[in-house]
């Protein structure tokens, strides 16, 4: 969705709201695998004062899977967000802004970009995840799997002092 920025841009006090369901496609990898329903984003732009703020807030359930244990789990990715908007070719190279060009701007693709700058690195199922055994693969948050744990290698040589 495009939201016309025109009678918003010139005018001091005017705002533009939306409330549609985004296109969340971009953030679909390997660790997100699909999103749960219908994503909804609603907000506005407001020319405060010759600077454009959009705040908008997102209801979004993403399907993930964790980093460590591999099981797929949704994630709430509900937030809210309040961005700075531009018209400035200036803009372009400055993190502290979204660029607007002829003035009219897609919130979904603002806010997709924000939540990849949010997100964690690797999504685990739960904080204390153990993930899986290297040695069987076994799930540990489900137990121990029963392997021996290994030595540190670089202990190895005083080990064969107590064996012999």
């Amino acid at each position: 969705m495009t939201l016309d920025l025109r009678d918003v841009t010139g005018v001091p006090g005017h705002s533009a709201a939306f409330d549609y369901s985004p296109d969340l496609s971009e953030l679909l990898s390997e660790s997100v695998l699909a999103v749960v329903g219908d994503a909804r984003l609603r907000g506005s732009v407001r020319n405060d004062a010759g600077i454009l703020t959009m705040r908008a807030e997102l209801d979004a359930r993403l399907l993930c899977v964790c980093a460590r244990c591999l099981k797929q789990f949704e994630l709430d990715a509900s937030q809210t967000f309040e961005v700075t908007l531009s018209e400035s070719e200036a803009a372009e190279d400055d993190p502290e802004y979204y660029r607007v060009e002829s003035a009219a701007i897609d919130p979904g693709a603002v806010i997709v970009s924000e939540l990849i700058l949010r997100s964690e690195q690797r999504l685990l199922c739960r904080e204390d995840c153990r993930g899986l055994c290297e040695r069987c693969g076994a799930d540990l948050n489900e137990g121990d799997c029963g392997c021996a744990p290994e030595g540190d290698v670089r202990f190895a040589v005083l080990s064969q002092l107590l064996d012999g």
